[in-house]
């Protein structure tokens, strides 16, 4: 995205056209890996409410002892989790397919040849709303998928 505010602030018309599709191409590619990961949830039932399930699973580096009930995930822990990853990976989701939409659009109007290096506002506001849906994701990838619980 950023090579293609570039190209139209330097009046690369084919460039910009490029790097926009580039740009919708990867978004894309992430919104499929997403369904993909959506699907194996809905398939291991670890979707929240009446469906959900959650076998004992050991705590990593904690191996379970016998009689001790605490080295075991809580399925009740499990299923708070689960409920915030789907909203938090829902409502992302749902802002990069606003951005692919606002994406398109651009494509559409650098087509057409409106955007000069004295005009392409509208390139920069939708450079801007998609580094915005990167950074939510730099928060989102360590705390969903990096940290490990310690108990």
């Amino acid at each position: 995205m950023v090579l293609a505010v570039w190209a139209a602030q330097t009046a690369r018309r084919t460039l910009l056209i490029v790097m926009l599709i580039l740009t919708m191409l990867l978004g894309c590619v992430f919104l499929g890996i997403k369904a993909i990961e959506y699907k194996d949830k809905f398939e291991e039932h670890h979707v929240p409410g009446a469906s959900f399930s959650f076998e004992k699973v050991p705590i990593p580096g904690h191996p379970p002892i016998p009689g001790q009930p605490g080295r075991y995930a809580d399925p009740s822990h499990a299923q708070l989790f689960f409920s915030l990853y789907f909203v938090m990976t829902g409502l992302h989701a749902l802002h990069m397919i606003i951005g692919l939409g606002i994406f398109l659009w651009l494509l559409t109007m650098a087509w057409k040849g409106r955007f000069t290096p004295e005009w392409h506002t509208p390139v920069e506001i939708g450079g801007l709303y998609w580094h915005f849906v990167d950074i939510v994701w730099i928060y989102l990838f360590p705390l969903l998928y990096l940290i490990d619980r310690h108990p």
